[in-house]
């Protein structure tokens, strides 16, 4: 929709009524919409109770020069297109007004045959920056959509991703009642760890999902392919879990930042003794550290291979002996605490 004749409000800002008149007579014959002011101080208050297209500025005025009125109109309402009227000897004045927002001036006198033209340009330049600037909000308004729908459509197939590890973690559990439901079981007691050391909430999630996976590995168990039926429990307790097979099972959840080298690190022991790099202490990640104590404490409270189990107080106490060597102190202090409050 052009923004021009009937559809316009054109503010002539001159301290000389009678030129002020004569393009206020040309532009009502034009069709537009004339308001008229003969000081800057008018034209701000004008400004304020009416909505104008364009503005005809005079530079020098007495009050509130055309300069110093530019950057406020412009402040009032970044749309107004200003064409500023400026004498043959102001050309530094004309130049700085472009600077300062202004779409295009004429020198005095004006020509009122050339005026109409540049007022029809300034509006027509408004008028696509309002488009351009419309048509970039409506892309960001779609770009946030869509990154919304991705987002979610991600969250979904993250899900998705964890439901089906998770059931295949299940089924190599389900045949042994002793082993049945340790890894959910880890999963809660490393988020709680986790959470008690003060990690981020991405952070617990990413542990606890972690603790669901740990076992992952073990699906390794037999060749060629993932033979669930085939271990017995002794078999599933015993094996060390294949860390690159659990890696490659865990690229799905590489949005989870750390899932994958929790599961690869929980076999390192805090001495430095452990697989498969033999990292020491501070060097393990400290969701591999979580992992590693809250599955030593299941084993030892829970899923016992003789069928027996040990109170909490009994496991822990077990576990003491391990802090240092294979278990981070500061994380046997949380698990310790976790089970403490437990019971």
């Amino acid at each position: 929709m052009t923004d021009s004749g009937a559809k316009s409000r054109v503010l002539i800002v001159e301290d000389d009524r009678s030129l002020r008149s004569a393009i206020a007579t040309l532009l009502e014959h034009r069709g537009y919409q004339v308001s008229q002011a003969e000081t800057g101080e008018q034209a701000l208050e004008l400004l304020k109770t009416h909505r104008v297209s364009a503005m005809l500025c005079d530079i020098r005025m007495s009050g509130i020069s055309g300069i110093e009125l530019l950057p406020l109109a412009l402040a009032s309402d970044p749309d107004l297109a200003i064409i500023m009227l400026t004498g043959v000897d102001e050309p530094s004045a004309a130049i700085s007004c472009l600077k300062l927002g202004a779409a295009d001036y004429l020198i005095k006198p004006v020509d009122l045959e050339k005026l109409p033209h540049a007022l029809q340009s300034a509006l027509r330049k408004r008028e696509l920056e309002i488009e351009r600037r419309g048509l970039e909000q409506w892309l960001a308004r779609e770009v946030a959509l869509r990154t919304r729908e991705l987002e979610e459509r991600s969250r979904q197939l993250s899900r998705l991703s964890v439901n089906v590890l998770a059931a295949l973690v299940d089924a190599l559990e389900a045949k042994d009642p002793v082993l049945r439901g340790h890894s959910q079981r880890v999963a809660d007691l490393s988020g709680r760890i986790a959470d008690r050391l003060g990690l981020a909430a991405d952070g617990v999630e990413a542990v606890r999902t972690a603790g669901r996976m740990h076992d992952i590995g073990k699906l390794a168990l037999r060749e060629p392919g993932l033979d669930l039926d085939a271990p017995t429990s002794d078999e599933i307790a015993t094996l060390r879990d294949d860390p690159d097979l659990a890696v490659r099972l865990l690229e799905p959840l590489a949005h989870l930042t750390g899932v994958a080298e929790i599961v690869h690190y929980q076999h390192e022991r805090y001495d430095g003794k452990g697989v498969p790099d033999g990292r020491r202490g501070e060097e393990i990640p400290l969701g591999a550290r979580i992992v590693a104590a809250a599955s030593l404490y299941d084993e030892l409270a829970v899923a016992s291979q003789d069928g027996s189990t040990l109170e909490p107080r009994e496991a822990i106490a077990n576990l003491r002996a391990l802090v240092g060597l294979m278990l981070d102190p500061k994380v046997f202090a949380a698990l310790e605490q976790e089970v403490a409050g437990t019971t």
